[in-house]
């Protein structure tokens, strides 16, 4: 961003100081706001996530995030609760809070922040990522990526396997192995590297903390929270077929409705990778479907199609905070 636009930026969080508030409530009057964060934790605990992953929002910054909606009057609610009809009212505006992936911090330190606010969310859980099994592939990928000896042989295996640049190095090569590569290929030589240097013990500990149990779950399950399908192994869709998306959602389904003692009717996209004709196949297994595809929803927003807004990291300021919670974004003009 050049001079000139941060200058119009940071100008244009003025437009966001107390006395304003009315003004923006009133836009969401009738609407619901969907919120996604990803990892409710303490920047540090877990380096490699930290340096390849989206990054953590502290407990007491989310706290104060939710805090600042319900105080000025926000209507917490689940997917299941739109599905049930309950949307607000003409004078009201709605929020739901929801969490991707489906880490052990989100149901510890995420959960204890809601309970303490008396607030209901939705838990998008990879059925893969449960303790007492291994690293899905991204994470495993993260974590090698991460490592001072053994970066530098998973970037020259890439390389020799995946005929991939030579220069090709650190966050540039774990996106382009995430984002750009088959996720069929990334296995194998996640696997390979595995076998070669007698990491799959220290990989399965690294999950046992990462991941949460069933117990987890079914404590947030308990204590009114929604759990929904976020896949199994949490793969982008641009890089599995057809055939393969839906194995995902049938196999994360299956997983979770064993776990919970029913299956899931919400799902949402990893990575917000969707195809044209994807909510299609969804809908043969879940009632909605939730995207990141920026918008407030409404009455009339398709159930296979929901927006929300990803936190987008650390605040600036305190006005930049304000911004994100009555827009859902930093960009301007807020839609």
């Amino acid at each position: 961003m050049s001079r000139l636009g941060r200058a119009a930026n940071r100008a244009a969080d003025l437009l966001f100081l107390p006395p304003l508030d009315r003004l923006w409530r009133r836009r969401l009057r009738g609407k619901v706001l969907c919120l996604l964060y990803h990892r409710v934790d303490q920047p540090g605990r877990v380096p490699f996530l930290d340096r390849f992953g989206v990054p953590p929002i502290p407990p007491a910054a989310l706290a104060a995030e939710l805090g600042f909606l319900q105080r000025r009057g926000a209507r917490f609610l689940t997917y299941a609760d739109l599905w049930a009809g309950r949307f607000p009212s003409p004078g009201e505006f709605a929020v739901i809070v929801s969490f991707d992936d489906g880490l052990r911090c989100n149901y510890e330190e995420g959960l204890e922040v809601l309970q303490s606010l008396g607030i209901p969310a939705v838990f998008f859980q990879s059925s893969g990522m449960l303790a007492g099994g291994e690293l899905v592939w991204e994470h495993a990928l993260y974590w090698y990526g991460a490592h001072p000896t053994l970066a530098p042989r998973l970037a020259q295996l890439a390389r020799q396997r995946l005929e991939l640049p030579a220069d090709l190095e650190g966050a540039a090569l774990i996106a382009r192995l995430r984002d750009g590569t088959p996720v069929a290929q990334v296995r194998e030589l996640l696997a390979e590297l595995a076998e070669r240097w007698g990491t799959a013990g220290a990989l399965a500990e690294v999950a046992d903390r990462l991941y949460p149990s069933e117990a987890h779950l079914r404590r947030a399950r308990d204590a009114g929270h929604e759990v929904g399908s976020h896949g199994h192994h949490h793969v982008p869709r641009c890089n599995i077929s057809p055939a393969e998306f839906e194995q995902e959602l049938v196999r994360s389904s299956a997983v979770l409705a064993q776990v919970l003692g029913e299956a899931p009717q919400s799902f949402s996209y990893p990575f917000n990778s969707h195809l044209p004709g994807d909510a299609r196949i969804c809908g043969r297994h879940f009632r909605q479907v939730a995207t990141v595809d920026g918008a407030l929803l409404t009455p009339s927003t398709p159930a296979l199609a929901l927006p929300r807004f990803t936190w987008p990291g650390p605040h600036a300021n305190r006005l930049r905070r304000r911004r994100w919670l009555w827009t859902g974004t930093l960009a301007w003009p807020g839609r």
